[in-house]
């Protein structure tokens, strides 16, 4: 920032005995430690600070485009695995996967037993009104 070297440093040592004298100069010397000192610690503490938002925003930064990979990366197994279910059902719509067997489920066997409960119901119902079946037992 400043380029201050010895003979800067020596120049203001003499120009400052002169102006403020023998008697003040360690005083005012003093003072001007604290001064520096305070500006320093002040100046590195922005300092750090500013690096240390760009260091949170750098995180979040890649925080965000590591979630955008994820959704794009998901997006893609999606897509991979409604091809392969569509490609599967279109192969084999109704034959079971592992058996080449057509499948059923257990809705079809209630309803396979229910047909054939209603079948046997109405067959008793018939028998039991016709007059052949009076005769007969």
């Amino acid at each position: 920032m400043f380029d201050v070297g010895f003979w800067e440093i020596l120049l203001i040592l003499v120009l400052a005995l002169v102006v403020i004298g023998p008697e003040r100069l360690p005083g005012a010397a003093r003072q001007a430690g604290l001064f520096v000192g305070k500006a320093r610690r002040y100046i590195e503490g922005v300092r750090s600070e500013v690096e240390q938002e760009l260091d949170v925003n750098e995180f979040k930064r890649m925080l965000h485009n590591q979630e955008v990979q994820i959704n794009e990366l998901q997006q893609q197994l999606k897509s991979g695995v409604d091809d392969v279910s569509s490609e599967i059902t279109r192969d084999m719509p109704t034959a079971d996967i592992l058996t080449d067997v057509t499948s059923h489920d257990h809705h079809d066997e209630i309803t396979e037993n229910e047909q054939q409960e209603s079948t046997e119901e109405s067959v008793d119902s018939i028998e039991k009104k016709s007059p052949m079946a009076d005769k007969e037992k």
